[in-house]
């Protein structure tokens, strides 16, 4: 087995090259040229979009199965599903939690039912579609345009429908870990590590549930999945299997760091600072509660990374230390 990784040298792929490689596994990365590529792994410099140059690295190569991090809108991955088809075994599309219709509730882009349990694999999408488009597009040369295009919906439906190859969809957690840029936690590791004797968080914020993952867990989910030929035609939720609060979260990193601070709690209208402003535009009566019960009990997953390395190694990447 052969296995090109699109994107494999960031935050996620990064991680992932290097768990295939410590599997064994022959891999490649398809890359722009600007970040580093994992010792022992093949480097091909190309531009995603331009599929008859990945075509053409899968043949030179050899490789079986395409792992996709890169797939986020319809115009630059169903041409490339098209070119791939009949020359692979496996796509591997790396998905979101953000199909789910919980999301679009979220993020006040509908007002379905909230779905309070866990959402498995077969839980309801969103049936609105693009949940981060702007009322106004973005203009065309701003370098998020492309976020007014992007939905993983039509490109799960895309790959499951392909008759070429076998595709196996990972929908992915809260990613969380050295690398991340939307600093998941610095709203609770900034005021503890400056040795703050407390701080604010908005209620409804402290209660919310969402389904985190530390970034090398999962890839490994990834790597998993993308060899084992039981995963072909499946779909998976990733994450850690427990799903605390936001509170518990705030309390685990207070243990790791021996802070002997407090949290209190605001109502949402006198919370004060960039976390209060970060969740206005959020009902948090919907949470991202994922199952992942089916990579566990069909692959055998399980998290390599100890959650006290996890924590520490966020920390550190949190504060430069």
């Amino acid at each position: 087995m052969s296995v090109l990784v699109l994107g494999g040298t960031g935050f996620i792929g990064a991680p992932l090259v290097r768990r295939l490689l410590a599997d064994g596994v022959e891999t490649a990365v398809g890359h722009r040229g600007t970040g580093a590529v994992a010792a022992g792994a093949a480097s091909r410099v190309l531009d995603r979009r331009d599929v008859a140059a990945v075509a053409a690295v899968v043949r030179e190569l050899g490789a079986t199965t395409v792992v996709d991090l890169l797939a986020y809108t319809e115009a630059d991955t169903l041409p490339l599903v098209a070119a791939l088809s009949g020359r692979i075994a496996r796509y591997v599309l790396v998905s979101s939690a953000d199909v789910y219709r919980n999301y679009e509730g979220l993020h006040r882009k509908a007002r379905p039912a909230p779905i309070l349990e866990r959402l498995t694999e077969d839980s309801p999408l969103r049936e609105t579609r693009f949940p981060y488009r702007l009322a106004r597009p973005r203009a065309a040369g701003d370098p998020q345009a492309w976020m007014d295009a992007y939905d993983k919906i039509p490109l799960e439906e895309a790959v499951r429908a392909e008759a070429g190859f076998a595709s196996t969809i990972l929908r992915l957690p809260l990613v969380f870990g050295p690398g991340d840029r939307q600093r998941r936690f610095s709203w609770a590791i900034r005021p503890m590590v400056a040795n703050r004797p407390r701080f604010v968080v908005p209620h409804p914020w402290a209660s919310w549930r969402a389904t985190f993952g530390y970034v090398d867990d999962v890839a490994a989910g990834i790597a998993l999945a993308a060899v084992d030929p039981r995963a072909a035609g499946e779909t998976f939720n990733l994450g850690r299997a427990n799903t605390p609060t936001n509170l518990a979260w705030a309390a685990t990193f207070a243990e790791h760091l021996a802070w002997p601070g407090e949290v209190q709690l605001a109502h949402p209208r006198v919370a004060r600072g960039a976390l209060a402003s970060a969740v206005a535009g959020l009902d948090l009566g919907y949470p991202l509660f994922l199952d992942n019960a089916r990579i566990r009990r069909r692959l055998g997953y399980s998290e390599p990374t100890p959650l006290e390395e996890a924590l520490a190694r966020t920390v550190a990447d949190e504060t430069g230390r």
